[in-house]
C-alpha cells in the first residue's frame, strides 16, 4: 500500500514539475532591430480623396519614413528602428527632422495580393508612451 502511494506521488510530482518546466515560446523580438522589416518597405497611398483631390501617401524605405497627408505637408520620420509587438504589427521609433522622438505602432495585411499598412503614433508622457485613439486609415501598396 505504501509503495501504491509512493509510485502515484512521484507520478503527480513529474507530472505537475514537468508542466512548470514548460515555457511558452514568445514571438516578440526582445531587441530593437535597426531599419524597417522588409514587409513594411514600399509606396503606400490611401484610396481616399482629401481635399483639393490628394490622395494621403506613405513612403516606407529602410532608414526613413515619409508621411505626406496633404500636398504642402510632409513628415519625416528619420533613424527609424523596429521591434516585432504582435503577429501583423511593428513598433516602431524614429526621430523628426527638428529632432523630437515619436513612436509608430504600424498594422499590416494582405489585400487583394497586396501589403496595406496602417499606423497611429504616440509620444513618451512620463516615461509612458500615450498613443492616438484611431489608425490612420488602410495604405495601399501602389
Amino acid at each position: 500500500m505504501k509503495n501504491r502511494q509512493l509510485v502515484s506521488g512521484m507520478v503527480v510530482m513529474t507530472f505537475m514539475l514537468g508542466g512548470l518546466s514548460v515555457s511558452p515560446i514568445s514571438t516578440v523580438a526582445a531587441k530593437w532591430q535597426t531599419g524597417m522589416p522588409r514587409i513594411l518597405r514600399g509606396n503606400f497611398t490611401s484610396r481616399y480623396l482629401k481635399s483639393g483631390g490628394f490622395r494621403p501617401t506613405l513612403a516606407v524605405g529602410t532608414k526613413k519614413i515619409v508621411i505626406q497627408t496633404s500636398a504642402k505637408s510632409k513628415t519625416t520620420v528619420d533613424r527609424v528602428s523596429s521591434r516585432r509587438s504582435t503577429p501583423v504589427s511593428y513598433l516602431i521609433k524614429g526621430t523628426y527632422r527638428n529632432g523630437g522622438r515619436t513612436y509608430l505602432r504600424m498594422m499590416f495585411n494582405r489585400y487583394q495580393g497586396k501589403i496595406r499598412v496602417s499606423y497611429k503614433n504616440s509620444h513618451l508622457v512620463n516615461g509612458q508612451l500615450k498613443w492616438t485613439k484611431h489608425y490612420a486609415g488602410w495604405f495601399y501598396q501602389k
